[in-house]
């Protein structure tokens, strides 16, 4: 198991915790990025601020036969989407059984990661990762 980053998750700082409100944020693997991917392998793709809550994740796929994909974080790989089948050019949505029906609010800051699973992809893949999340709300019931 390697762990990759995409560009976004290497150079874009992500917004303060004091920057109240909501943000979408991008992160994409494009399809030349010189990278073999292999089964197990983790590519971090956006960055997400102490405080956040995640609200919404969308993984948008080309045909990656005979994988499925997990989006999750640092302490749960499926947190946000758990093996999804990619053999087909496929827009994913987040699912809300890894969360439990809590939002998990980010004590740390952390990346918001894809794990390729169940077999190798063929060489350059493209993916992309649409990460929607709230800051500076307060959550407490």
């Amino acid at each position: 198991m390697t762990t990759h980053a995409s560009p976004q998750a290497k150079a874009w700082s992500p917004v303060r915790e004091s920057d109240v409100g909501y943000h979408k944020v991008i992160g994409y693997m494009p399809a030349a990025h010189g990278l073999t991917l292999a089964q197990n392998d983790i590519v971090q793709m956006v960055k997400v601020p102490i405080g956040a809550i995640v609200t919404d994740v969308l993984l948008i796929t080309g045909a990656i036969t005979g994988c499925t994909i997990d989006v999750g974080d640092g302490d749960t790989e499926d947190l946000y989407i758990s093996a999804v089948s990619v053999n087909t050019a496929a827009i994913s949505a987040m699912e809300s059984v890894g969360l439990a029906g809590v939002p998990k609010v980010y004590t740390a800051e952390d990346t918001i990661d894809v794990k390729i699973e169940g077999a190798n992809p063929p060489d350059n893949v493209a993916f992309a990762l649409i990460v929607g999340y709230v800051v500076g709300v307060d959550i407490t019931p």
